[in-house]
């Protein structure tokens, strides 16, 4: 299973390489949404440069490509009858492999967004309950701030303190490597 493993995080990595904000940008309004705005290949930069019909669509393709290599990984994972917890584990370090494409394109030339939607989709996959409660933790955030970068710092300390509360998870690799993310 290790080979498999090591093919899913390859895969994942470069799955999360697809600069979903940079080929909507280019390709349907001919700019580069890295030379506008705060020059982040992401969701937040996409809506407020080409409005919230690019800024969505742009989040659903992050979130899908999040998801869909953890997801795969699961479902053949389990047909293996491989422990949860190690699946669980290498879904994490499928997911965080996901993250750096996103971050650090290899299609990109290595300037991509900051990986929170590419993250939830993998949460969504790995642990739906505790993405739906980062989500919620993500809106409140938002409603009473008005920034978007301050829910994700939220979220991270939020996460950190869960999982250290939770001693089937008291040190996780994946909320210590997540740190860069936000």
């Amino acid at each position: 299973m290790n080979n498999i493993m090591f093919l899913f995080i390859a895969v994942g990595y470069l799955i999360g390489s697809i600069p979903f904000a940079v080929l909507i940008s280019k390709y349907k309004f001919g700019k580069d949404v890295r030379n506008m705005g705060s020059g982040n290949a992401g969701a937040t930069n996409m809506a407020r440069n080409f409005g919230k019909k690019a800024g969505l669509l742009t989040l659903i393709l992050d979130v899908a490509k999040g998801a869909i290599p953890t997801a795969a990984y699961i479902t053949i994972a389990a047909s293996h009858s491989q422990t949860t917890a190690l699946n669980e584990m290498s879904a994490f370090t499928i997911a965080y492999a996901t993250g750096l494409g996103h971050i650090f394109p290899v299609f990109g030339g290595f300037k991509g967004g900051k990986g929170v939607a590419t993250l939830l989709g993998s949460m969504l996959v790995v642990h739906p309950q505790f993405a739906l409660i980062g989500l919620l933790f993500f809106v409140v955030i938002l409603w009473l701030s008005s920034y978007v970068s301050w829910p994700p710092s939220f979220q991270l300390c939020f996460s950190r303190a869960w999982w250290h509360g939770n001693s089937r998870f008291r040190w996780h690799p994946f909320w210590c490597g997540a740190s860069p993310f936000c």
